[in-house]
């Protein structure tokens, strides 16, 4: 009997994005799914498109929240409620190959010192273009390693590469993600998937992977769209104060003494007055209050 792989999609008023995603999981060559989408109140006219479109599917499921519970919190909420042996968690604004639930799931049975598998990640609006091939955290600076990016894929990198963590898309089994109580919600966005894939480590004593025979698209900007202070993710003052906050907090969960050390001494200064230096050269001060807002509260959070 074929495993049941359960989709967890949390989402927030991205209507088109939604309904493109869940169509592309319900075209996969892999049929023994379900879908769980977790709405973080959204609008009622979102809400109700998608109850339309989907709510008489036998393997669809609608989660309501009341308010923005977060990305990680909702994606706890939909593992709550999930039938299958195996989560696929994906964000909203993925397009899905159509074998890239089966090329996932069949590593991840063959594969027994895996603890989690992610597909190669390219750009919807270019699919000849790498978003991510590779992934890792330095447990010393905290500086985020991407390989990949930007990249015209010409098949140049190995099939198979084991990866520190995994973002926006990827496989774990239910039963080693309950058994670490799944994301951590304090997060709420950001850091909280790379938290999960370290401590799943740590539990299992197993590894990550991205397989690329298994493909997702991605609906992001291209490089050369970035500009201004999103290309460091300070998209607004929320976004700046959660990425001092929870780099701080990551930290302190999962390095070793020895490195959580090197980090507060060394890095953290450096990495600090980096980012005000610049935001305030460029008269950014809210988002440098919020920065430093951020990185003070990450210290006793």
């Amino acid at each position: 009997m074929e495993e049941k792989v359960s989709v967890i999609i949390p989402t927030m008023n991205r209507l088109d994005d939604l309904k493109n995603c869940i169509e592309s999981i319900y075209s996969s060559d892999y049929k023994n799914i379900e879908v769980i989408v977790v709405d973080n109140a959204s609008t009622s006219e979102t809400k109700e498109h998608i109850k339309a479109l989907y709510q008489n599917k036998h393997n669809f499921k609608l989660i309501e929240n009341s308010k923005n519970v977060g990305a990680g919190a909702g994606r706890n909420i939909g593992a709550k409620v999930a039938t299958g042996d195996f989560l696929l968690f994906i964000d909203d604004d993925n397009i899905t190959s159509s074998q890239m639930i089966g090329n996932l799931l069949s590593f991840f049975l063959r594969e027994v010192n895996c603890c989690m598998v992610g597909p190669l990640m390219l750009y919807k609006k270019n699919r000849n273009m790498i978003w991510l091939y590779y992934a890792d955290i330095n447990m010393y600076s905290s500086r985020a390693f991407y390989k990949g990016t930007g990249e015209e894929d010409v098949k140049q990198y190995p099939e198979i590469i084991e990866v520190g963590h995994l973002p926006n898309c990827f496989m774990v089994k239910k039963e080693d993600f309950f058994a670490i109580n799944g994301f951590d919600e304090k997060f709420f966005i950001m850091y909280e998937e790379s938290d999960l894939s370290e401590r799943l480590k740590r539990h299992t004593k197993k590894k990550i992977y991205i397989n690329s025979k298994a493909v997702v698209y991605h609906n992001i900007k291209l490089p050369n769209e970035v500009e201004g202070y999103e290309l460091i993710g300070f998209k607004n003052k929320t976004r700046a104060f959660l990425v001092a906050r929870n780099r701080v907090y990551f930290m302190k969960k999962n390095a070793n003494f020895l490195q959580l050390m090197i980090f507060l001494l060394i890095y953290l200064p450096v990495i600090t007055f980096y980012y005000e230096f610049l935001l305030i050269k460029n008269k950014s001060f809210e988002l440098a209050i919020e920065y430093l807002k951020g990185t003070i509260k990450g210290l006793f959070y």
